[in-house]
């Protein structure tokens, strides 16, 4: 049954004063209708409720329609009880952070649920739009697509119980979550608190340029919308650099806060096991520039628990790990927002070291022994083997090359001094340094080459008493080349390198 005119335009403008006055903004509705048989029922068409009256935001609620239903002991109950809405066409728009005093909002809240007295049962949106402005105009505005929404036992002026499923954009993938959002802060929406637990499933990380894998991560979040407290943990069961293509489990654990104006993110701290290998980190995921798309990664990352055949395996294209042994290091990474390869925009200043590696190569491990043997003066000493290496070296990336400003190698005798170039798209290797050996080069060998390396021991002289050889690497690291470097004597044994 249709109500008269009057009525209709009574619970109208009822229903107008009461949304106007608990959101602080101006409500229009292009259309209303009541029906009051065989229970009441509502719909509104058009409603916009523009924020504090501002007209150069958009509205801070956007329905296209909204349908009321009640039973007849809910129409005459105090509070007045609706028993479901539902929302078609939801947008919310948040504008930027204003400063607001919480006690006076939720003074308002109190205030506004004792004048308007309203609980809803169950309130349905799907399909709706929560887009965040940002505080710098010139920036693109947040946008989350919610499939789903449903808020239970709704009131002014306490929390409500949600459950909600959206499509995050970068990694993409599908969001549930369900805890409490509210009480509705009228003066700064934005600061709205709520407190939930939530899971992404199936997250496609080859959205982020250079990067494969599927995440899955579970955790919870709190706080105002404008600072989200997350906690959680990810798991990546094939977890890949596209240029390297090594896949491997990346399971981490962390702690972080996501600023709802920009959408940064602050990460205290992450926790990420890979292989045998663990690696700490913190920093920030940061929008810093308006004309380029994505965001700027800053990491501070350590480990004193990392493995180098499992960093081996993650950055470089190998099979075959070149080098075993616990690692230490420190690093600052930056990846720039660029739309360029992760690979390309990599930034590295690193510093670590292995202090007990084996070569994998059994090969390579072999001419180590003979080189220490060698390098101690017992050439024919088979005691010496399975010597373990020290690497200590830093490191910076720029467009995928790889310097080193500085290589110290030592095995028991020898200590091999570098600095060059590696580069992470060809694997080209171009080194220059010194071989220093406790021994002399007449030392390092028997027989007739012994007594012919006496001669030109003085021009391999070292600072100790010990050999002094100039050496380069080139080649790639799957087909190293090594030979004399370019300090090397005229009078040098061109072939002596392959003595060690």
């Amino acid at each position: 049954m249709l109500v008269s005119p009057g009525i209709s335009v009574l619970v109208r403008e009822r229903l107008r004063g009461a949304l106007s006055e608990r959101f602080e903004s101006t409500v229009e509705f292009s259309g209303f209708r009541l029906v009051l048989l065989p229970r009441p029922t509502a719909v509104l068409t058009g409603l916009n409720l523009l924020y504090h009256d501002r007209k150069d935001v958009p509205p801070l609620i956007r329905v296209a329609r909204v349908s009321i239903s009640m039973q007849w002991r809910g129409f005459f109950a105090r509070p007045f009880r609706v028993t479901r809405l539902a929302l078609q066409g939801l947008q919310i728009t948040f504008p930027p952070r204003q400063t607001s005093s919480p006690l006076e909002q939720n003074r308002d809240g109190l205030k506004a649920h004792s004048t308007y007295p309203i609980e809803i049962e169950r309130i349905l949106a799907d399909d709706a739009q929560i887009v965040l402005l940002r505080a710098d105009v010139r920036k693109t505005p947040l946008v989350f697509n919610l499939h789903h929404l449903a808020l239970e036992s709704v009131s002014l002026g306490r929390p409500a119980h949600f459950e909600a499923t959206l499509t995050n954009a970068v990694p993409r993938g599908e969001i549930y979550a369900r805890g409490v959002f509210g009480p509705w802060e009228s003066q700064t929406p934005r600061e709205t608190p709520i407190d939930a637990s939530y899971r992404f499933d199936q997250a496609d990380l080859s959205t982020i340029n250079g990067l494969r894998g599927i995440l899955s991560s579970s955790g919870t979040f709190s706080g105002p919308l404008d600072y989200l407290d997350v906690q959680g943990t990810t798991i990546t069961p094939n977890f890949t650099l596209r240029r390297v293509a090594n896949p491997m489990e990346l399971q981490t654990v962390f702690a972080a806060t996501v600023d709802g104006t920009n959408g940064n993110t602050y990460l205290h701290s992450v926790r990420a096991q890979f292989l045998r290998s663990s690696v700490s980190v913190k920093g920030e995921i940061a929008d810093r520039y308006a004309d380029i798309p994505g965001r700027t990664i800053d990491l501070d990352v350590a480990s004193d628990g990392a493995r180098a055949e499992d960093l081996i395996h993650l950055a470089v294209s190998t099979t075959r790990p070149v080098l075993k042994g616990p690692v230490k290091f420190r690093a600052k990474i930056r990846i720039p927002e660029e739309d360029r390869d992760l690979g390309d925009r990599l930034v590295i200043s690193a510093q670590f070291s292995v202090a007990q590696g084996h070569f994998m190569n059994p090969e390579v491990q072999d001419k180590v022994d003979l080189l220490s043997r060698k390098a101690q003066g017992e050439p024919k000493n088979t005691d010496i083997a399975e010597v373990p290496s020290q690497l200590v070296a830093s490191l910076n990336c720029r467009e995928a090359l790889l310097s080193f400003p500085e290589i110290r190698f030592l095995v028991p005798g020898a200590r091999l001094e570098l600095a060059g170039t590696y580069s992470l798209g060809t694997g080209n290797l171009d080194f220059q340094g010194n071989l220093l050996l406790d021994a002399k080069l007449s030392q390092t060998t028997t027989g007739p080459k012994s007594i012919f390396l006496k001669a030109i021991d003085p021009f391999f002289r070292g600072e100790h008493g010990g050999a002094r050889i100039p050496v380069m690497i080139g080649g790639t690291q799957a087909q190293p080349r090594f030979g004399l470097g370019h300090g090397a004597t005229a009078k040098s044994p061109p072939r002596f390198p392959n003595h060690l």
